[in-house]
């Protein structure tokens, strides 16, 4: 399984490196474990919103090659919206694959055309902008056909663990939470 992050200028920190972890951590403890995961972008280096320098493992627009794709939030996200050919590539790949957003990476999911009229969730802030087209769910995530968001912020952390269960099962999902010392909030 070939997993893509992008990321980019103003990209919110922890919503890209919060799922990286989960998932990397999961191919360390496992090196024959059926996963890549590598950050995306359309440059080699990327600033995030808190000045995070992000160095991409690809450099590209190209989606194809990815069995899983995951976009991330931050205030950057403003530019990506302005980028119709992204976001219709972004709209190809999410209705043939699965595809995830973490915190405010949802309105740009969003404005590829992907959650109109889909439940989903976003971080706090950006709800009622999200609401005008998705039907909110107050969850850490929410998965509705192909399409899977994540709330905020450390919200990343549960998205990650999520598609490890999802993809390769609870235990592995369980493993990597303990090495990472992390507890899952109680679901309802």
């Amino acid at each position: 399984m070939r997993v893509g992050i992008l990321v980019f200028d103003g990209v919110e920190e922890l919503d890209a490196v919060g799922v990286y972890e989960v998932l990397a951590k999961a191919k360390q403890i496992h090196p024959k474990l059926d996963l890549t995961v590598r950050f995306r972008a359309m440059k080699e280096q990327i600033t995030g919103a808190l000045g995070m320098k992000f160095l991409a493992h690809e450099v590209h627009h190209e989606l194809s090659d990815l069995d899983l794709v995951i976009v991330p939030g931050g205030a950057g996200r403003k530019e990506v919206v302005q980028d119709s050919e992204f976001l219709k590539r972004l709209l190809d790949f999410g209705t043939e694959k699965p595809i995830a957003s973490v915190c405010t990476g949802a309105l740009i999911l969003s404005a590829a055309g992907l959650l109109a009229g889909r439940k989903a969730t976003t971080h706090q802030s950006a709800r009622d902008e999200l609401g005008a087209v998705a039907d909110i769910v107050e969850a850490r995530v929410v998965e509705d056909g192909l399409v899977t968001t994540a709330g905020g912020v450390t919200a990343s952390i549960d998205l990650g663990l999520h598609l490890l269960e999802k993809h390769f099962g609870p235990e592995l999902a369980r493993e990597v939470e303990e090495q990472i010392e992390y507890q899952r909030p109680l679901r309802p």
